[in-house]
Formats: structure tokens, C-alpha cells, sequence
């Protein structure tokens, strides 16, 4: 079963406990309705708990034992009573004598609400908790705040999560943190001769880099897909377009649109731009961001939290893809493909140098 476990200290009379221990049922789709259900968002670091009160007319919401036990650990967290707020592990139960640990949580805030029990009324707390970004808990220092004699020897153990915690800093399990690359990781170094590929693509035009990025994106066979490039104006806010489709039996689509920018190694892609190309995506569509430059942390992060159905294609990335697919030798791009971006992008640029070029025509 699940519920709340209070581990009490052994030793010192506190009005609260030494640590306390969550467990979460995962329920089957098939499964009874629960009205207290959790929410359990490792992507975003926070869990909400539903506290152990239930349906007695002879109780109150501070009469069950679980839910005492959040009150009074609230109380010290609105006291900043550090030392003595309890640390809170939580677990997941997916089967008969299985647990996985969600991590080590803070008590961010507890709310007294409602909800019912098969259709009674029922006053319960909801507590909201915010898992820190600690992988391995000792068991050990567990069992040191349980037979802990004093206070002072609650503050400054533990985790370094919980260290920091103490000291009024949170650092929020982000699992998506060992996504965010440097930006040494998102561009070649300089001198060498990635760098002096990536330079040749610099010094195409506008609408020649364009069309270099849907030649490698064509160029890429691993999964069957079709890639337009967009006319240079009116184009709607995109570069190009296409969708990329699943094999049998799925036979499944994924239609992308894609913005590509030829910036300077030193000019970042900041959060304005990819959230314009994620503004204009429709529903289901995949956005696709090419650059020769890099994306700066906060834009990566934006990303990456909100889930934005966007990849990021950094200078780097294209040179990867360059020399995997033998577009590049040594330092060069070869001549060949060169020359069929070119000849691609010719027949557009010259209507419009044309048109340009023309006079305007002025009735009298």
C-alpha cells in the first residue's frame, strides 16, 4: 500500500519528525477511481501529494497521522526552522513488493482543500513538494537524524542537496539538465578543420545556406521523408518544410517546419528566435532549427522544459552530418556539392535581381 510513513527521532522531543517517507501507488488504466491521486512530474522536479485523511465524521484533517506529520513539518518550514524540517523521501510503487525512489524533496507548500470519498465531502491536505537534484540518498544519514540528540546535529548533514536546502538554496531536479550543451560543445574549435568547414558554409548567401541545409536534411536516408525549401520572400516565417514518415506497418507522418540561419560563430541564438519558429507551428507539426552559430543556454532550457517539439541543430551538428554523409573531405566541402546548391538556389536569386533591376513603369 501507499500512504505516509513519519520516521520519529529516537532521542529528541521535537514537534515534528526526523524524516518522512511518501509512497505513491501507480494505478492501471483499468483501475477504480482514487480521489486522492498524486502527481508525480520528475521532468519538472515537483510532485503533489494528497495527504491519509478519509472519509469520518469523527475525525478531523489533523487527526490522521500522516497528514500531522506534513502539518508539523510545514509549521517549521513557516518558521525557517531548517534544521528541524524533515526531509521527505518519495517512492512509486508499481508492484507487489517493488519501490523506485523519485528522489530527496522539500516541502514547498501544503494547502487544505477538498475532495471526495465515494461521494462524501472530505477535508485533506495537498502538499507540494519539490524534488531536489540529489540521485543517492545514505541510509545511514537517516539513521542519524532518527538518534540525533540534539539539534546541532541535524544542521549541515546530509546529501549536498540537502545541505544547500538548509541554507535557503533549492536546487530542483531538472532531468533534462545533461541536455543543455556548452557552447564549445555546439561549435568546432577554431584552427582546425571542422572550424574551416563550417567557415565555407558562413560564406554562402542567405538563400544559399538555406538550400545547403535542405540538400543535408535530403541527404539523410535513415527514416523516408520529403523536405521542401520555402521561396525567399512571403515565406510564412519558415525555410523549409516536409514531414518525415515512419515505416510499415505504421506508415505514420510527422509533418516539420524549419527555420535556418547562417549566423557568425559569435552570434547566439537566443529564446526570441526559437520561439517565434515554435509560435507559428501548427498542431502535431515538429519544428526543425538549423544555425551556424550556437544556442544559448536559456534558449536550450526553454526548450527543454517546455517540452517544445523543436531539435536544435548547432555549427557542429552540421559538420557532423557534412562529413557522415562524405560531403566533406579534410577541410573542404566538396566542389560538386557546392555546385549543385548554387545551381539550385540560380534560378530563383536571378528573377529577382531582375525585377530589381527593371524600372518602374509610371503612367502619365
Amino acid at each position: 500500500m501507499g500512504g505516509i510513513r513519519p520516521l520519529k527521532f529516537t532521542e529528541l522531543r521535537e514537534p515534528v519528525t526526523a524524516a518522512i517517507i511518501l509512497v505513491t501507488v501507480d494505478r492501471s488504466a483499468g483501475s477504480a477511481s482514487n480521489p486522492w491521486d498524486d502527481l508525480v512530474d520528475l521532468h519538472h522536479g515537483r510532485i503533489i501529494y494528497w495527504g491519509d485523511a478519509k472519509f469520518d465524521p469523527r475525525k478531523t484533517v489533523d487527526d490522521f497521522l500522516g497528514n500531522r506529520a506534513l502539518k508539523d513539518a510545514f509549521n517549521q518550514v513557516l518558521d525557517s526552522q531548517m534544521a528541524l524540517i524533515p526531509p521527505i523521501l518519495h517512492f512509486s510503487k508499481r508492484a507487489s513488493g517493488s519501490l523506485t525512489f523519485n528522489g530527496l524533496c522539500a516541502l514547498e507548500r501544503l494547502e487544505l482543500t477538498w475532495f471526495e470519498d465515494h461521494g462524501r465531502p472530505v477535508r485533506n491536505y495537498r502538499a507540494h513538494l519539490t524534488i531536489l537534484d540529489e540521485e543517492f540518498v545514505d541510509v545511514p544519514w537517516l539513521h542519524s537524524r532518527i538518534k540525533a540528540t540534539s539539534r546541532t546535529a541535524l544542521a549541515g548533514s546530509g546529501p549536498r542537496a540537502w545541505r544547500r536546502y538548509q541554507e535557503g538554496v533549492v536546487d530542483r531536479l531538472r532531468v533534462w539538465a545533461p541536455s543543455v550543451r556548452s557552447t564549445s560543445a555546439q561549435l568546432p574549435a577554431t584552427g582546425t578543420g571542422d572550424a574551416t568547414l563550417l567557415s565555407q558554409l558562413v560564406g554562402l548567401s542567405p538563400t544559399g545556406f538555406e538550400a545547403a541545409v535542405v540538400s543535408l536534411l535530403n541527404e539523410m536516408a535513415e527514416v523516408r521523408h520529403n523536405i521542401t525549401r520555402t521561396r525567399p520572400t512571403a515565406d510564412g516565417g519558415f525555410d523549409f518544410f516536409g514531414s518525415f514518415t515512419l515505416p510499415p506497418p505504421i506508415q505514420y507522418e510527422i509533418p516539420f517546419r524549419g527555420e535556418a540561419k547562417k549566423y557568425a560563430r559569435s552570434t547566439a541564438v537566443g529564446p526570441k528566435d526559437v520561439s517565434r519558429l515554435v509560435a507559428r507551428l501548427s498542431r502535431g507539426q515538429y519544428g526543425i532549427f538549423v544555425t551556424t552559430s550556437y544556442f544559448t543556454k536559456q534558449t536550450q532550457e526553454e526548450v527543454l522544459e517546455d517540452r517544445y517539439p523543436t531539435q536544435l541543430v548547432a555549427g557542429a551538428d552540421l559538420v557532423r552530418i557534412m562529413r557522415e554523409l562524405r560531403i566533406a573531405s579534410g577541410s573542404e566541402i566538396k566542389r560538386t556539392w557546392l555546385r549543385a546548391v548554387e545551381a539550385e538556389v540560380a534560378p530563383v536569386v536571378a528573377p529577382l535581381r531582375r525585377a530589381a533591376e527593371e524600372p518602374t513603369q509610371y503612367e502619365v
